[in-house]
């Protein structure tokens, strides 16, 4: 027994000692991070949502922070809707090194929880993409994040159900702030 105990603190010690080690190195940012990270800030603008045969115009909020020591992003999101109502959402954004894939989960006040999973494009296209199924029916969403330049940028979502456009959610939004 005390064999065993001594090779578990040898073996922690080690983990221990590479998982420090491995954390005094700075890895290469990939580009997709960079390019999400240059998000940092609060954004505006008009946005329009086509849902259920009706058009809404409204304006629409989204505030980024770099989270977890600069790896990541968090994003509050939100904007009065007419005749829909107040949406309120939180996002957290970050990079997988070991699927090299970007991942961002969205949580909101009006039903959605999910994961996307996003690649550029080219250096200003990032798309995120989530499948999952609706009451046995495939539903997949797709947002596309278009820089037209350092303070402005593009936005499209759109949500199909077995293929059928459900909702279609656009606007040009400005970077009010870095901060």
């Amino acid at each position: 027994m005390k064999f065993l105990i001594v090779i578990l603190v040898a073996l922690f010690g080690i983990i221990s000692a590479s998982t420090l080690y491995a954390q005094t190195e700075t890895p290469p940012t990939p580009e997709i991070l960079k390019r999400v990270l240059s998000l940092e800030g609060k954004w505006e603008g008009k946005a329009t949502m086509q849902m259920g045969g009706k058009t809404y115009n409204f304006q629409y909020f989204m505030h980024y922070r770099k989270t977890a020591d600069d790896n990541g992003l968090y994003m509050d999101e939100h904007a009065t809707i007419p005749d829909v109502g107040r949406l309120i959402g939180g996002n957290i954004i970050g990079f997988d090194p070991y699927e090299q894939k970007l991942h961002w989960f969205s949580v909101d006040n009006f039903g959605t929880t999910h994961d996307h999973i996003g690649e550029l494009i080219d250096k200003d296209h990032l798309r995120l993409v989530h499948e999952s199924q609706r009451e046995g029916k495939t539903y997949r969403e797709e947002i596309d994040f278009v820089w037209k330049s350092p303070k402005q940028l593009h936005a499209k979502l759109i949500g199909t159900l077995n293929g059928q456009i459900e909702e279609i959610l656009e606007g040009t939004l400005v970077r009010k702030s870095r901060k």
